[in-house]
């Protein structure tokens, strides 16, 4: 432009056209093509300086005469329709309008079209604007999850990247995981902290469920697990707007990039081989590549400007917990990984809060600790505390013999008599039996058990099922009719037809 300046000033002072192409360097032709321009915005060579600064300016603007359009507008305005639809396409840029073009066969350098993008499809739009935040060395890191297909082996997976970014001096740390999972999270966040030997202040993120858990600007609700990792390396988490990815540009930027360069074109034997190169890639490739904005090398700019600045790493490593709301099951127990952790009576039907770590599980209620159990060694673990149940659940749960006997005494005496008959083979082996006895006692009624044990007594009977069965279908009438009637005493006659007991004993027989 200033070339122009000084174009436009000697033609005002007289110059020819080929004086100024012999003195400016420029062939005649253009020279003469930014004359037509300069007139045909008004300008003069009788004009004044104020004139040839608005006409400088106008042609600064890239606003050339409408009579007169560039050779490369007139080849690209055919395919105005096209560049429009192109840039409605997410993930557009006018560099790959511009490859899109050249395979279409148009001979066209990138700033012509980028020239014509901003001057015929960019002007009606309304500018927007922004501000650049830069931040002083160790105060922020941005954290972001992307998806990749990577060639692992013979087949194509697709891994999810973690990366986060030290705003400062824009050194990163990248690795590639099978989940999005709350674990994998925090493994990574303490992941990075060790490669940086350090924790920024402050975390900026998106809002994923494994960092927020209901994304507000204001107020926004962490989740608990992450909030534990917050306290323990002692920065602060800033989540970012919702659908909002510009606020944290820095680590968004880095996604196509790791794409590019660590995954497009490339396989590897495994996850770890992965891992490994991602690594090596931040620490020896890009990390010594000069930054567009810094002008620096992340890794020289981290190492001299921010690694010190850094908050130092806790003397104790992290114990990443898990945190689960649950309800207390009427048996006094609450489900964590298929496993089951008992309350006392007290909270049977609320909610609470679980936190487990790898050797331990609290429960809280309204924020107070209110149990402790040792982590469940494995699925199907039952951790019970036979305190937590109440005295009369304990006596049942537990009974022994003894109990079992006072308790059939407050039902009724029939019923102490089964319990006496039930017992009195085995009393540890029949143990079962006898609580069974008992707990129908709670269906049907004391004084209802108390007949069917008498009835049944009658004939000797102690069998559950035989009790079960007199129960539901009742006590016949006429053994109620007997029972209730005094029985007849015997006649002369009818004694007559009476046996001696020893009658009825066996008999050797003479051969």
């Amino acid at each position: 432009m200033i070339e122009l300046d000084e174009l436009l000033y000697r033609w005002q002072q007289g110059h020819s056209i080929s004086r100024l192409s012999r003195t400016l360097g420029q062939s005649r032709q253009t020279v003469r093509k930014y004359l037509l321009q300069a007139e045909a915005l008004g300008l003069t060579r009788s004009g004044d300086e104020a004139e040839r600064t608005r006409v400088l300016a106008a042609m600064r603007a890239g606003k050339p005469s409408q009579d007169q359009p560039s050779p490369s507008e007139q080849l690209l305005e055919p395919h105005r329709e096209q560049i429009r639809e192109w840039l409605a396409e997410p993930d557009m840029t006018v560099k790959q309008i511009w490859r899109l073009l050249r395979e279409r066969g148009m001979k066209l350098s990138y700033p012509s079209v980028k020239r014509f993008v901003r001057n015929h499809l960019e002007a009606a739009a309304t500018s927007r604007v922004t501000v650049r935040l830069e931040t002083p060395p160790g105060q922020q890191a941005q954290v972001d999850f992307g998806k990749a297909r990577v060639r692992i082996g013979e087949a194509v997976r697709s891994l999810w990247i973690f990366v986060m970014t030290l705003s400062f001096s824009r050194h990163r740390f990248v690795r590639f995981v099978e989940r999005q999972d709350l674990a994998t999270w925090l493994d990574c966040h303490v992941r990075a902290f060790e490669f940086f030997s350090g924790t920024p202040r402050t975390v900026l993120l998106d809002n994923l469920k494994a960092g927020v858990i209901r994304p507000d600007l204001y107020d926004p609700t962490i989740n608990r697990a992450y909030a534990e990792l917050e306290r323990h390396y002692g920065f602060t988490i800033d989540p970012a707007k919702v659908a909002t990815p510009e606020h944290k540009g820095k680590v968004e930027r880095q996604m196509p990039i790791v794409r590019q360069q660590l995954v497009a074109g490339r396989s590897y034997r495994d996850l770890a081989e992965l891992n490994e190169k991602a690594l090596h890639w931040c620490r020896e490739a890009v990390g010594h590549e000069p930054h567009g904005t810094t002008g620096e090398a992340p890794l020289l700019r981290f190492e001299r400007q921010e690694q010190a600045s850094l908050q130092p790493l806790p003397e104790q490593p992290f114990d990443p917990p898990a945190w689960a709301e649950l309800k207390v099951h009427p048996d006094h127990h609450v489900v964590f990984e298929r496993s089951y952790y008992s309350l006392p009576t007290r909270f049977v039907g609320k909610t609470v809060w679980l936190r487990a770590t790898r050797r331990l599980v609290e429960i809280f209620c309204d924020d107070v600790l209110v149990k402790t159990h040792p982590r469940a060694p494995r699925r199907g673990s039952w951790m019970t505390d036979q305190n937590d149940y109440p005295e009369a659940a304990k006596a049942f749960l537990f009974a022994h013999p003894a109990w079992c006997r006072k308790k059939a005494e407050e039902l009724g005496p029939h019923v102490a008599r089964m319990i006496d008959e039930i017992l009195a083979d085995h009393a540890i082996r029949n143990l079962r039996k006898a609580q069974g006895v008992l707990r129908l006692a709670d269906k049907y009624g004391a004084a209802r058990l108390d007949e069917a044990c008498d009835y049944l007594l009658h004939f000797g009977a102690t069998e559950l099922r035989r009790l079960n069965h007199v129960l539901e279908q009742g006590i016949p009438g006429y053994w109620k009719t007997n029972r209730q009637a005094p029985a007849a005493p015997l006649t002369e006659q009818a004694m007559g037809f009476l046996h001696p007991p020893e009658s009825f004993a066996a008999q050797e027989v003479a051969r």
